[in-house]
Order: C-alpha cells, then structure tokens, then sequence
C-alpha cells in the first residue's frame, strides 16, 4: 500500500518493511534516475504479435528491455513491455547466489509447473520464481521463494486489479501462498516492433521502451547471499505450455517462438541478465539518505 506524510512524500509499504521514498512512485513507468541504464535490451521482434495500445495492451506482448537495481534489502526489476490480457504468461527467474535449481522443478501448485525440466544457463541456478498473467484487466501471479538449498516453496499468490486503462499497482492478494512482490503495471505500450524474428528495430521498442512491470522482491525470499544478481525474464502463452521468443537477455536474431513449455539453455551461457551490486560507496550514500529520511519523518509526524 501507500501512504503519504504531512510533508507529501509518498511511500509505499512491502510485505516486509519500507521501501525507501527514492522508489516511491511504483507505477510501472521508467524512472532512469532511479534505475539508470538497462541490464538487457531486446535482441529479436516478438513473434507473439504487436499490441495496439491504449487501455492494456491489446494484441501481442513482448519484452523491450530490463532494468534493475538492489536497494534498500530488496531487489528492484523493472521490465519493458506488454503483455496481451488474453492470459499471455509472463515468467521471471532469479539466480541469487544460493545454491538453487540448474534445472527447474517446481512444486504442482500453478501453472509453472508446466516448465518443469528447463535447464537453465551454466551458472544460473534458480532461487526465485514469478509467474504473472494477464486476463481481462487482472493479474494473477505465481511466486516461489527459496526453501533451502535446491528448494523452492510456493504457488498461486492472488490477483492485482488493473483500471480500465491497463494501470496496476499492488501486493497480490487472495492466494493460497503469501505473497511477498509488490507489483506495478503499465500495459499502454503501442509496439513499434517489426517483423517476427528479425533484428530488433521500431522507434519505441528496446530502450526506446519505457512502460511496463515494476516489482519490489525482497532480497531475503530469493536466496541473496550478497554480490550481483542474475536474472532471466520470458514469454510464455496460456497455461505456461508455448514460450514465444521473448527472453531477456534476447535470444539470437532469426530466432521463432521455441513453441514448447520448456527451454533448455544448458549450452548457452549467459541466457541472464545481471543486476550489478553496488559500490561501496553508493551503498554508504544509499544508507545516509535513508537514515536522513526517516529522521525527517519523525519530525514531520
């Protein structure tokens, strides 16, 4: 949720604490300042169509660009898109330095159990999993958190109501799993993307991109041991069961929708974008301004 001080500033509030007011308007449009340059851009023009625009992304979807940050105990993933609210699934992974699964075998408690047996890069082992899918106006998502090492725990998490106009923004509720990732959603992109397959080119797609998913995950669900953070972001259709050609990072040019509910990437090293620690001093910064911060909002109380 979100609240607001007497002096206006306002924050929102996860399942496990504050989110610092420096990612305060979590409302899936692209703050650089906060987020800086992208981890990935789009290598291929999706193959699950071009959405039109306006008032959640009819159409197609697809995945134009990643960006993240960790902050504040939790990990920050905005990812640039749209996804088609015909029930088009959207799956992210995160490698957090636990040992995890380099092949994936999720508990039958959702759909992403249909994506059991993928093989993740060399090196990326899965410590986290998020399922997120658009029907008419609503999100219905999926998490998985880390259980201990090879294991994660979870299923279906509940529903975020999306406005007529595509806009969402909340903790799923309603699941049988406790949810722990706030989301925020902006499915307006108008794709400028060309034909199927080939380079990635269109005047908005790529970095050009800037709406999309924006979640909050909290660094002590995913296995975080400290360091960078990989993570790996797809396209997948009804049922999680024919993933499109939309990853990030992007798959080679000339490449179609893979048509299975499974990849295998075993021999591909760095099929994962990075999301890069901070410097020491960024961190000491970070730290500086929130302890400032919530000495002002004592004042202000």
């Amino acid at each position: 949720m979100k609240i607001t001080t007497s002096a206006g500033i306002s924050i929102a509030i996860i399942a496990t604490g504050l989110v610092c007011a420096h990612a305060q308007n979590l409302n899936g449009t692209l703050n650089t300042g906060f987020y800086g340059s992208p981890a990935a851009i789009q290598t291929i023009n999706t193959g699950f169509g071009n959405a039109a625009g306006n008032n959640d992304s009819a159409g197609g979807s697809e995945l134009d660009a990643a960006y993240g940050r960790i902050f504040g105990g939790n990990l920050y993933l905005f990812l640039a898109g749209n996804f088609e609210n015909n029930g088009n699934h959207l799956n992210v992974f995160v490698s957090g330095g636990a040992p995890g699964q380099s092949v994936l075998a999720l508990p039958a408690t959702g759909t992403m159990q249909a994506m059991n047996g993928s093989v993740f890069s060399p090196g990326f082992q899965a410590t986290w999993a998020f399922d997120m899918n658009d029907y008419a106006g609503t999100l219905y998502n999926e998490e998985y958190t880390y259980g201990g090492p090879g294991s994660l725990n979870g299923g279906y998490i509940g529903s975020v109501a999306e406005t007529s106009t595509g806009i969402g923004a909340g903790l799923p509720a309603g699941g049988s799993f406790p949810a722990y990732t706030y989301l925020a959603l902006n499915n307006n992109n108008a794709s400028t993307m060309g034909a199927a397959g080939t380079a990635l080119s269109g005047a908005t797609s790529g970095a050009n991109t800037t709406t999309g998913l924006e979640m909050v995950i909290p660094l002590s669900v995913i296995g975080y041991t400290g360091g960078n953070i990989n993570v790996l972001a797809d396209i997948n259709g009804g049922g999680d069961g024919y993933l499109s050609n939309q990853f990030l990072a992007g798959l080679p040019v000339a490449t179609g929708n893979l048509g299975t509910s499974g990849f295998n990437f075993g021999s591909t090293p760095g099929e994962y974008f990075t999301v890069a620690v901070p410097e020491p001093t960024t961190v000491a910064m970070s730290l500086s301004g929130l302890a400032a911060f919530l000495v002002f909002r004592r004042r202000v109380k």
